[in-house]
């Protein structure tokens, strides 16, 4: 099966036009990706503390960075997908400019450039380097931004672009590059005692409901459920979700212009999307105490303090943003959004997204259950279930994927497992471990290993990345660095970077010598199997 074979483009559509599209969600999902990875590496391993580091300032500036360069890529994502005219000029633009595959190696410096000072200070050494950790930080985000950029086209036609887009877009930008200053200005009109004595009380009820042993203090609102001691103060209330939820609703307002009835929206979804906005503050602020009682106050604080509030807003912004574009109560003329709609490829059918979607689910599993749980092993499970959930969306794409078993398929799996099992054998550090997490725990990790993460990391690094930069033709040449440049990308995914990339290397031979992603999917598989075997069987989990 050829690689065209899979990844046929949708009847209708320019190449120009498919190949901006498939461009610029690449370099989308990589910035997310990339964003995401330097969040949890100095947040969650590095642990950095601003409070403690003496560079305070310094070190709460650089870390708003990462969420306004979130918040900008979400108004960008928005307006893209509501005002279709600019996308499809977008796309073209980026289509009929040339391929820059040295953008993308800069790209790659910028990141190892911000990643470096973990290995030149290590994760405990951060905190007393702080001020070249954030110069390079800084630094390596410029370089790294600045090739992503390149990557789809010259600087000077993205000034067009933004021009032709009009002043709209320029202000929704700024306005997201600004938005957690506009947060903190916000909070004095939110500042109602009242409000946080409430918020004090649900959070009481919602654990005692829980049949957690819950101590309270009214008068200083305090709440400690066994042993862990927690003070429900003003920024606990729900000022800052509030003030996020308005400058989002702002923005949302400010680029449907016309096409929304503002009076409804306003009197209706606004009140709705608050209300909603504090129930899910009571909601994290019960978990995070919880967690901080049963798992790790540690991780608590650090971790799901962290990322839940984001997360938990991420949310709330997708279903507002579900419900005011496709509402008929809300839309001032609903009948030209379900046209526009009707015209639009089916999602669960595109192999692209399928190719994308499921890995940045995976990834975001790993970051949830690391802050979920202070051991991340344990919560194994819901990253299984996110991972299925995210194929199953997808399955209407998958299923078009044919495939006949071939034997050097089948034997290139088994010789990696062979090789993995050998090497960890002779490695001390990789022990026998007792199995605390019976048996379901091990199902969902099974389950894992053998078919749910062959099939996604197949997907991105040899469906997407590899065909990626290869092309449909296949050169040698082209060929050759893409093998190597996924390959490495695939052993950074492993403990074993070397052992990694040469199986990485091996299932792309497979899926460049005409078997397609099947072919690597199914040797990878049977790597997985072989290995998870070997685990199971000694149980010596390290193995996987």
């Amino acid at each position: 099966m050829s690689t065209s074979e899979h990844m046929t483009p949708a009847g209708g559509i320019s190449a120009p036009n498919r190949i901006g599209a498939r461009r610029l969600f690449f370099v989308l999902a990589i910035a997310v990706a990339e964003l995401m990875a330097v969040m949890v590496a100095y947040q969650l391993i590095a642990n950095v503390h601003c409070k403690f580091t003496g560079a305070d300032l310094a070190c709460t500036s650089v870390r708003s960075i990462a969420g306004r360069l979130i918040a900008a890529l979400t108004v960008l994502g928005l307006y893209l997908i509501l005002v279709r005219s600019a996308y499809h000029r977008l796309v073209l633009a980026i289509g009929e400019a040339p391929k820059r595959t040295s953008a993308l190696a800069l790209n790659a410096v910028g990141v190892l450039i911000a990643f470096a000072p973990l290995a030149l200070f290590g994760p405990s050494g951060i905190n007393a380097w702080i001020s070249p950790t954030l110069i390079l930080i800084c630094l390596g985000g410029a370089i790294a931004g600045a090739g992503g950029l390149l990557a789809l086209m010259p600087f000077a036609l993205w000034l067009s672009w933004l021009r032709a887009s009009g002043r709209t877009l320029t202000l929704a930008l700024l306005v997201a590059l600004i938005m957690p200053d506009i947060t903190r200005m916000m909070e004095p009109i939110w500042n109602i005692e009242a409000l946080t004595s409430v918020t004090f009380l649900l959070v009481s009820i919602v654990l005692e409901a829980t049949g957690a042993s819950v101590w309270t203090d009214a008068s200083e609102h305090l709440i400690r459920v066994d042993g862990f001691l927690v003070e429900i103060g003003e920024p606990c209330s729900g000022v800052e979700g509030f003030a996020l939820v308005t400058t989002f609703m702002a923005l949302y307002a400010l680029l449907m212009g016309r096409d929304v009835r503002q009076s409804r929206y306003w009197l209706i979804l606004f009140p709705a999307a608050l209300l909603l906005s504090w129930t899910f503050n009571i909601a994290r602020i019960a978990i995070l105490i919880l967690i901080g009682a049963w798992v790790a106050p540690e991780h608590a604080v650090n971790g799901f303090h962290s990322y839940a509030g984001w997360l938990m807003f991420t949310i709330l912004a997708l279903l507002v943003l579900a419900i005011a574009h496709r509402s008929r109560l809300l839309q001032s003329n609903p009948e030209a959004v379900a046209a526009a709609s009707a015209v639009l490829p089916p999602v669960r059918a595109d192999l692209l997204l399928a190719s994308i979607v499921p890995f940045i689910v995976m990834m975001l599993s790993g970051v949830l259950v690391a802050a979920l749980w202070a051991d991340p092993a344990d919560g194994y499970p819901l990253r299984a279930a996110m991972m299925a959930a995210a194929l199953l969306v997808f399955w209407p794409a998958l299923s078009r994927l044919r495939y006949r078993p071939q034997p050097l398929d089948i034997a290139a799996g088994a010789g990696i497992a062979a090789v993995w099992i050998l090497l960890s054998a002779l490695d001390v550090t990789r022990g026998v471990s007792d199995d605390p997490r019976g048996l379901f725990w091990i199902g969902c990790r099974l389950l894992g290993t053998i078919v749910l993460v062959p099939v996604i990391e197949e997907l991105f690094f040899r469906g997407y990345l590899l065909r990626r930069i290869t092309g449909e033709s296949q050169p040698l040449a082209r060929a050759l660095i893409g093998l190597i440049v996924t390959s490495a990308l695939f052993g950074l995914m492993h403990d074993r970077f070397a052992l990694g990339m040469a199986s990485g290397a091996i299932f792309g031979a497979l899926y460049l010598r005409g078997g397609g992603l099947p072919a690597a999917i199914v040797a990878h598989m049977v790597a997985n199997a072989a290995i998870a075997y070997m685990a199971l069987a000694t149980e010596n989990w390290a193995l996987i």
